[in-house]
């Protein structure tokens, strides 16, 4: 058989292992034809199994001229059955395979945060939405991992879990409100990775010192308040916001308040001031970090962090329409969805057209040319 062309992709040769969970005599179709069709269709802008069997039906004559769908092209239902029938496990295991083909050595912020695929709970089988952790590399525009929880509330196990797949040694994780927890901070520190954690009210008596230092040293001139200090305005679209970044060693804290905070060096304050059409906002936001590093180094980090949410989450729902996809039985949706992120992944990694996700993927459907290039096809 001359498997020539999208085979040979390094993100399908990531798949040659995955098992096949169909019974001998339901495997009409190979399961890398299902795969390579799933994610050469996301990639050419289907955003559900309908359309990816759509664009498949139309590219047939392609699709047999490069070694696949030679024996016809899966229906819908087909490739809905595999995609729910398929170990979440075993497929999340190929694709970090292929992550650290393409990204050997990930530096900088790794941001880990939660997203909720609204579309995916099933009120008649009583099934929450699915709530899924991801590990987004912010400087490579990567996503590097994720794990799926029942809800929101499971963050708190799922992080150590994903923490586990990562190679954490020299980067810096940061994460929200959820994930300051003493025992996450351990294995950070353990792997060799420093931290920058959102802290809020869920620590209580920290999270009070920390506000009542900042509410007094935000109320005097940087220069009196015993703090590095830094700030920075954004002017976009009538819209004004600027930031203020204070960040002091908590050498006023007790042996007993810092118990278990391993190197908890510094504490920082973000002060957002908004403005737009005449009205005025207020945000203060507090963290915890493992760095001796200066209030602007600081806030660069939180900026960074808040990439998962306009350069995976944001495109997640507006360019791949997440939010509106009802694929949700069994483990559909969850692998569907790691699809997609396999889709993105590609697409940010093209250089070679100057256009934004939406284009490229509209491009990729057009050109079967461009959609090789975005596979890494030669």
């Amino acid at each position: 058989m001359n498997f020539s062309l999208p085979a040979n992709a390094p993100i399908l040769l990531a798949f040659g292992e995955l098992p096949d969970p169909r019974k001998k005599r339901n495997q009409s179709y190979p399961l890398i034809d299902i795969i390579a069709v799933t994610i050469m269709g996301i990639i050419a802008d289907a955003n559900d199994f309908v359309s990816v069997y759509r664009w498949a039906y139309f590219r047939q004559d392609w699709l047999i001229s490069v070694g696949l769908c030679l024996n016809g092209v899966p229906s819908h239902d087909t490739l809905n059955r595999v995609f729910r029938l398929l170990d979440p496990k075993s497929f999340h295991e190929c694709f970090l395979h292929w992550v650290r083909t393409i990204a050997a050595t990930v530096e900088g912020v790794i941001a880990i945060d939660g997203k909720t695929l609204c579309n995916s709970g099933d009120t008649f089988r009583q099934k929450d939405p699915l709530h899924i952790v991801h590990a987004f590399a912010a400087e490579n525009s990567l996503l590097l991992g994720q794990l799926a929880t029942d809800a929101k509330s499971n963050e708190i196990t799922a992080i150590p879990e994903l923490l586990k797949m990562l190679t954490v040694k020299g980067n810096v994780i940061t994460i929200d409100a959820m994930g300051c927890q003493k025992e996450i901070v351990k294995q950070i520190r353990e792997k060799e990775g420093d931290y920058v954690i959102a802290l809020k009210g869920n620590q209580g008596s920290l999270h009070a010192e920390a506000e009542n230092f900042f509410q007094q040293a935000t109320e005097v001139a940087p220069e009196e308040s015993g703090c590095d200090y830094a700030s920075s305005i954004e002017k976009n679209r009538g819209r004004i916001e600027e930031r203020q970044i204070w960040s002091c060693t908590p050498d006023w804290l007790s042996t007993e308040q810092l118990e278990g905070w391993i190197d908890l060096r510094i504490l920082v304050c973000v002060k957002s001031t908004r403005t737009h059409k005449g009205k005025t906002t207020h945000e203060f936001r507090y963290y915890i970090s493992s760095l001796q590093s200066t209030a602007e180094q600081l806030g660069q980090i939180v900026r960074a962090h808040w990439g998962v949410e306009n350069k995976l989450h944001w495109h997640l729902d507006v360019s791949f329409g997440e939010d509106l996809c009802k694929v949700r039985t069994d483990h559909a949706a969850e692998n569907f969805s790691l699809g997609k992120k396999m889709a993105l992944n590609l697409l940010k990694a093209d250089t070679s057209e100057k256009l934004g996700v939406p284009n490229k993927r509209k491009l990729a459907g057009w050109s079967p040319e461009y959609l090789l290039k975005i596979l890494g096809v030669k």
